[in-house]
């Protein structure tokens, strides 16, 4: 009687009934992925799954995730420093849970999928006040052709995390400037793009800048204003662990990923381009599906007969088909990318802008099914949902797959060989090497673990290296010494003699260096701690969250 009851609440609750629609979808889309023989380590997969474990590594031997000390032959090597952590935290969490990466990165993916669709579902419903407009939203986004790129080929699992926060700040703009509450997913939405990809945060700041413009007459009103100011400084503070530590880490040498040509070139962005034909057929030759999807194409077509009898919401409306259509333009060869500045080829594909195509289409198509179907029922959302995951089902032969599927705990971590254009699973074309030792890579290759003294004399004895920390027992002449320690050179290491600070630079080959006294007898130590900076950095952004949270529940 009692179950009775609580499944006969739960189906009135009409929010719970349509998050476990979009659950049971996103389930139903994802099951491919947990066959033993889909290669989860196809294209990014290996990167995001390695770094994940070398992160988890690092932190059982009670090291600073910030460098995993086991990459680049036992040199250290940082993501933390570049790239958002926020999908390594939840790799790492779920890896641990499930006492398997493979499986807690897979878990991720589901999470990923259903979460972008339900976010999408509370964007449609605020500005529609239509559930089941809400409810085939959700699916048709995380059915569209490119996210199945990105969560079953790609693996690229910083840009998967994007599909989730998009939403978010597009649902945070909206009550911003329409609604009195809510606006702190603006908050969720930056953040979480900031901590997921860079890229893609650039982008969407962009296009975000783009729908203020358009409200522009509402910052006028104080509320706005005040908002607006509240959600920045959440933004700055929550993130200020990643983005501080990033802009010191940029000016304290210089790094692979700064430089000019590192990410990509005019050349590599242009032959990454589409055609028209690839935004409707994926040849066979390619595991990439690069289309809009013909349901959506279909669902697209009755977007003018929309606009014309839409009462509510025709300047968002109007925002989204043209910013869907112009991401569309700019994914292909049609748009004028050879008279950008060079800066523009940061985003390396242009095809990655069918990101915010799939996400604004998928709003528009979901307006236009609601607007010409009279009486637009739940019974109708399932059907054309049905439709869109008929479509892409009939592409899952484009899913990698491979003879056998090794844990990550089988793989040997990030090792240089120093042969020419090198990719290495956990550590990419090395963009976030120091510059001197990405054009040093045979000296990297060849170079032993121990200390090496390049100038004056110096006895080493004892030495001791476990990661990312070292100790050695010294003794110089009547010169001084300098002295390159076995790791690359990331700001954050700390050097001490006999428990009283060294300084320490940049060698010419891209380690840490530092210079001991003449005459000095003791012992070297040697640790990456971070600097002043990221940690403290961490406790603001530790304690605004917690504020932040509180501030979340008073809101509610």
């Amino acid at each position: 009687m009692i179950l009775k009851k609580i499944l006969h609440r739960l189906k009135e609750n009409r929010v719970v009934v349509d998050s476990v629609v979009i659950f049971m979808v996103a389930v139903i889309l994802i099951i491919p992925n947990f066959l033993q023989n889909t290669d989860i380590y196809f294209d990014d997969g290996c990167q995001h799954l390695l770094r994940g474990y070398g992160a988890y590594q690092a932190i059982t031997n009670k090291e600073n995730t910030r460098v995993i000390s086991h990459f680049a032959n036992g040199f250290g090597y940082s993501w933390d420093l570049f790239y958002g952590p926020l999908s390594e935290y939840c790799l790492i969490g779920l890896g641990i849970i499930f006492h398997s990466f493979n499986v807690g990165f897979k878990i991720l993916l589901l999470l990923i999928m259903f979460l972008a669709g339900a976010c999408l579902y509370k964007l449609v419903y605020c500005m529609t006040d239509n559930r089941n407009t809400a409810l085939l939203a959700g699916i048709i986004y995380i059915t569209t052709p490119y996210f199945f790129t990105d969560i079953y080929v790609r693996h690229a699992l910083g840009e998967c995390m994007a599909f989730v926060f998009v939403p978010m700040v597009f649902l945070g703009l909206y009550h911003l400037f329409n609604t009195e509450k809510n606006h702190y997913y603006l908050v969720l939405g930056v953040a979480g793009l900031l901590l997921s990809h860079n890229i893609a945060t650039v982008l969407t700041a962009i296009l975000a800048l783009i729908y203020c413009i358009i409200n522009a007459k509402n910052f006028s009103r104080s509320r706005v204003q005040k908002g607006l100011l509240l959600d920045i400084l959440w933004i700055v503070l929550l993130t200020s662990f990643y983005w501080a530590p990033f802009l010191q880490t940029q000016f304290s040498a210089e790094y692979r990923v700064f430089e000019k040509d590192a990410m990509a070139t005019q050349e590599s962005l242009l032959e990454s381009l589409l055609s028209a034909k690839d935004l409707f057929i994926t040849p066979n030759d390619t595991p990439y599906v690069f289309e809009i999807g013909l349901p959506v194409i279909l669902m697209l077509a009755f977007s003018l007969v929309t606009f014309r009898v839409l009462k509510e919401n025709k300047k968002e409306y109007l925002f989204f088909l043209i910013s869907g259509m112009l991401s569309i333009w700019m994914s292909t060869k049609y748009f004028p990318w050879k008279l950008l500045p060079s800066q523009c080829y940061i985003i390396q594909f242009p095809w990655r802008m069918l990101l915010f195509s799939s996400f604004f289409f998928a709003i528009v198509a979901s307006m236009n099914m609601s607007t010409l179907i009279k009486k637009f029922r739940r019974r109708d959302v399932f059907v054309i949902g049905l439709i869109c995951m008929m479509y892409v089902f009939s592409r899952y032969s484009c899913i990698p797959y491979a003879e056998e599927v090794p844990e990550v705990t089988e793989y040997e971590l990030a090792a240089i060989s120093g042969q020419e254009n090198e990719w290495i699973p956990g550590m990419g074309r090395m963009e976030y090497l120091p510059s001197k030792a990405y054009d040093n890579l045979f000296y990297v290759a060849t170079r032993q673990q121990g200390i090496s003294v390049l100038e004056g004399e110096c006895k080493l004895q004892k030495e001791h290296k476990n990661g990312s920390k070292m100790s050695v027992q010294i003794e110089t002449s009547d010169e001084k010494a300098i002295l390159e320690l076995p790791y690359f050179y990331y700001p954050g290491y700390a050097v001490k003699l006999d428990g009283v600070p060294l300084s320490v630079f940049e060698t010419e080959n891209g380690f840490v260096g530092s210079m001991i006294d003449e005459n000095e007898v003791g012992t070297l130590e040697v640790k990456y701690t971070g600097t002043r900076i990221m940690n403290g950095t961490q406790v603001i952004s530790f304690v605004t969250l917690i504020v932040f949270l509180i501030y979340i529940y008073k809101k509610h």
